[in-house]
C-alpha cells in the first residue's frame, strides 16, 4: 500500500509538506484499517477482542500493561511513587462509565488471566505475562512498521 501511496507523487515532490503530510496520513489510515480488520477476525473469545472491544477495555488493558512494566503515569500515583498496580478509582478518573461496569472488565480479565489482583486493600491489579505477551505479539506489526519507518529516513 504505502508503494501505492507514493507512486503518484514524483521525488520533487517530497520537498512539499503538504503531500508529505497526506501520505503519511494515508499510511495512517491503512495501517489502522488493517489493524481493525485484524481484530474483527479474531473470535470474540480472542483476547484481542476482548481488550479492544471499547475504550474502557483498551484503558484498562494499557493501565494494566502499564503497572506490569512499573510505568503507572504519576499523575495518577499516590504519594508513595509507587506505579506497580492500577486501581478501580484511577480508571474511575479516566473514564465516563460506573464503578460496576469497570468491576466487571477487571473481573472478566481476572477470569481470563489476563489480570491479577495484586494487594487486597484497596483492590490493585496488574496485567500478567499472558496479557503482556498478548500485545507484544499483538503490536509487532506496529513496531515493525516503525522501525521500518526509522531505517527508511536514516
Amino acid at each position: 500500500m504505502a508503494k501505492l501511496i507514493e507512486s503518484k507523487y514524483s521525488q520533487s515532490d517530497m520537498f512539499d509538506e503538504n503531500i508529505v503530510a497526506d501520505i503519511a496520513l494515508r499510511r495512517t489510515i491503512q495501517f489502522r484499517l488493517n489493524f481493525w480488520i485484524n481484530i474483527c477476525k479474531n473470535p470474540v473469545s480472542h483476547g484481542n477482542y476482548y481488550w479492544n472491544s471499547s475504550p474502557e477495555h483498551r484503558l484498562i488493558a494499557m493501565l494494566a500493561i502499564s503497572a506490569n512494566m512499573k510505568q503507572i503515569p504519576f499523575s495518577l500515583i499516590n504519594q508513595n511513587k509507587i506505579k506497580d498496580y492500577f486501581t478501580v478509582a484511577m480508571v474511575r478518573l479516566l473514564t465516563h462509565i460506573s464503578e460496576r461496569k469497570i468491576q466487571r472488565i477487571i473481573k472478566m480479565g481476572i477470569d481470563r488471566g489476563d489480570l491479577i489482583l495484586i494487594r487486597d486493600k484497596p483492590p490493585q491489579y496488574q496485567g500478567t505475562k499472558q496479557l503482556m505477551f498478548l500485545y507484544e505479539d499483538f503490536e509487532r506489526s506496529w513496531i515493525d512498521s516503525q522501525k521500518n519507518e526509522i531505517k527508511s529516513t536514516i
